[in-house]
């Protein structure tokens, strides 16, 4: 038997610690899709040699859950992930394995002990974004932004799968600023709920404008209700 085999063997029978770790992810790594980069993630856990727990059956993988996935094209600030190891360990620990493992632009920089099988979506409470536009009249955005902070309700289509919904977009947004940073450029801020299950994505605030700046950039920063609950 490889010695591969008999390490996964072992650890389906630890005891189990789950930990809750905090990551960004920037630069060109922010092409690297969701499905990309929990195998990137699995074989850096792997190098680390931390003892992962695994499933059970005749094909176990390793006991890690990310929440709610990053789209392609954006930087994470923070996202996060719940790792569950087979014996107790010190926190920085756990990162200095995992990050000696992973490029700079792939960091982990939290860890907490979790004592609940909740899970990473159920236990986010928001997002909050920061996107970079382009506007070629500068009066005309912050004419319709003045419009969107005065109304009760903005209703935008949004695609949600196979399907287009109707939303009443200011139900998610706690918080709104502008700042433009030069001539035509400007920077938005928002800070956004989870309202029952759904989230909106940062590109579909830019919805509500008759014509839409140009998105130049967009970073995101996962806002959970509990780190270690």
């Amino acid at each position: 038997m490889s010695g591969e085999f008999l390490a996964i063997i072992a650890v389906l029978f630890m005891d189990k610690f789950i930990y809750r770790l905090a990551f960004y992810k920037k630069e060109l790594l922010k092409y690297v899709s969701s499905n990309d980069l929990l195998s990137f993630l699995i074989r850096a856990l792997r190098r680390s040699y931390l003892p992962i727990c695994y499933s059970q059956g005749f094909n176990p993988k390793p006991l890690i859950s990310f929440g709610l996935p990053c789209p392609v094209g954006v930087e994470s600030e923070q996202d996060w992930i719940d790792i569950t190891l087979g014996k107790e360990m010190e926190k920085n620990e756990i990162m200095e394995s995992l990050n000696s493992q992973l490029p700079k632009s792939l960091q982990f920089f939290r860890c907490e002990r979790k004592y609940t099988n909740s899970s990473l979506i159920s236990d986010t409470y928001g997002i909050n974004y920061e996107l970079k536009v382009f506007a070629l009249i500068k009066e005309k955005l912050l004419e319709e932004v003045a419009e969107f902070k005065n109304k009760e309700n903005v209703m935008i289509l949004v695609r949600r799968g196979s399907k287009i919904k109707e939303i009443n977009i200011k139900s998610f947004i706690e918080d709104m600023e502008l700042k433009e940073i030069e001539t035509g450029y400007f920077i938005v801020s928002l800070k956004t709920k989870k309202v029952g299950d759904s989230i909106i994505r940062g590109e579909e605030f830019l919805e509500i404008f008759s014509s839409k700046p140009l998105l130049l950039n967009q970073k995101r920063e996962v806002i959970l209700n509990c780190i270690n609950c």
